[in-house]
């Protein structure tokens, strides 16, 4: 009978290895499952004498899981998975239908399988049935959301993993969506805050291109043809516009090779730590991105403690979602010492992870045995700055942008009104 080698979480959330026997690979998965054991990997022992390509493609696949096992060991080397809205979307939908499905009795795989068949977004179909099939080939559905990292972050895989880990999937899932929900608004907000600015800076933009190579050319000609003399205003507006002509696509190519280069520079470990760094410290800016990750990292910590996970693997799974390097660095950090002994809300204020007053309302929830409410509603208050500093953000651009438009437009009005009374005082004389 074939033997499969296999990579498990206990209940307790620890991993343990070992080999089974079974007629297939579906098979060993069931009897792992009814071991209390959640199956990470599950592949085929070989028992033949291998070749020496064989070996080689050992070394290969052995080379690779050790860089993966660094990366997961190097908190500076993890990197969060890239989506767009759109797709991020898609995922939201599809773990909807399949909380809907799962909530109601139905096993997660049997659940997956009738939205393979059912679903009729073409999209949602598709990537439930690339996960049905991972999930057929012995995979854990936090392993099949790893592989679609278009739709689902790293941080959702890690959450699931551990629902998964405690047999708790159904809270876990609703906490899930409910995040990506948030997520959502609140980036749906910023988009229809922006929309009237941009489009009145739009108008502005074209009325400017309009006067520019069509009124002032004709106004400069007539008064030439007349021997007057341009105004201030529409000098202004000439000079302006031949020095964007000459210079302006020289200064777009600048600014394209800057944002190159900063991109490639971002991707050295040292280039990213240094900029994540300098990040923090930009004006509102630096804020926002503060809190962003605050409000993930403390809303993962909420969800993994109330499923009843262990607090050394609620802080693993943690910092791998966190994005800054510098704030990761410094959970990293803190998970140490908490490791070593010291109180999460201790290892926080000494490495300066959260604010103080997110301290004490930790060391009250650690005092009193309740960690996890206690860390819900920091979460909560980070919530309530992000969207504040969030809001005073889009007010600010959308200001900015308004006030520019008006400037310009007033610049052109000044220019076409005293250019019509340069030509009429030039008739008249």
């Amino acid at each position: 009978m074939p033997q499969f080698d296999y990579k498990a979480r206990q209940p307790d959330g620890t991993t343990t290895t070992g080999t089974i026997e079974s007629a297939d690979r579906r098979q060993a998965t069931q009897r792992l499952r009814e071991q209390k054991l959640s199956p990470i990997t599950l592949k085929e022992a070989r028992t033949a004498k291998r070749s020496a390509l064989g070996t080689l493609r050992e070394k290969a696949k052995s080379l690779t899981a050790s860089k993966r096992q660094s990366a997961e060991t190097d908190p500076l080397s993890v990197q969060p998975s890239k989506g767009t809205p759109k797709r991020e979307k898609v995922g939201l939908a599809f773990l909807t239908r399949l909380l809907e499905l799962h909530a109601s009795g139905l096993p997660i795989g049997d659940a997956i399988r009738i939205l393979s068949q059912r679903l009729s977004d073409s999209e949602q179909k598709q990537l439930a049935g690339s996960i049905w099939r991972d999930l057929s080939e012995g995979a854990t559905l936090a392993g099949a959301l790893t592989r679609q990292s278009l739709y689902f972050s790293g941080s959702i895989s890690y959450v699931i993993e551990a629902g998964e880990a405690t047999g708790n999937l159904t809270p876990i899932l609703r906490k899930v969506i409910d995040f990506l929900e948030e997520k959502q608004a609140i980036r749906q907000k910023m988009i229809t805050s922006m929309a009237y600015p941009g489009f009145i800076c739009t108008v502005a933009f074209g009325v400017v291109i309009i006067f520019l190579t069509v009124l002032l050319p004709q106004i400069q000609g007539m008064l030439d043809r007349l021997g007057g003399e341009m105004t201030w205003s529409a000098q202004l507006l000439m000079d302006g516009s031949a020095f964007l002509i000459k210079f302006g696509p020289f200064l777009l190519i600048a600014l394209v090779l800057a944002a190159v280069a900063l991109g490639q520079w971002r991707k050295r470990p040292t280039g990213r730590k240094k900029s994540d760094k300098w990040f923090l410290k930009l004006p509102l800016l630096g804020k926002i991105f503060y809190y962003s990750d605050l409000f993930q990292s403390g809303n993962l910590v909420s969800t993994l403690l109330e499923s009843g996970i262990n607090t050394t693997e609620v802080l693993r799974l943690t910092e791998r979602t966190i994005k800054n390097t510098e704030l990761r660095e410094r959970f990293h950090t803190a998970r140490g010492q908490v490791n070593e002994g010291l109180s999460i809300a201790q290892a926080f204020k000494r490495n300066a992870f959260m604010p103080d007053l997110a301290v004490d309302i930790l060391t009250v929830g650690e005092n009193t045995g309740n960690l996890g409410h206690s860390m819900s509603e920091v979460t909560k208050g980070f919530r309530l700055e992000l969207t504040k500093r969030l809001g005073l953000l889009t007010n600010l651009v959308a200001s900015g942008a308004l006030i520019c438009a008006f400037l310009m437009v007033a610049l052109i009005a000044i220019g076409i009104v005293t250019s019509v009374f340069q030509v009429s005082q030039t008739l008249s004389n």
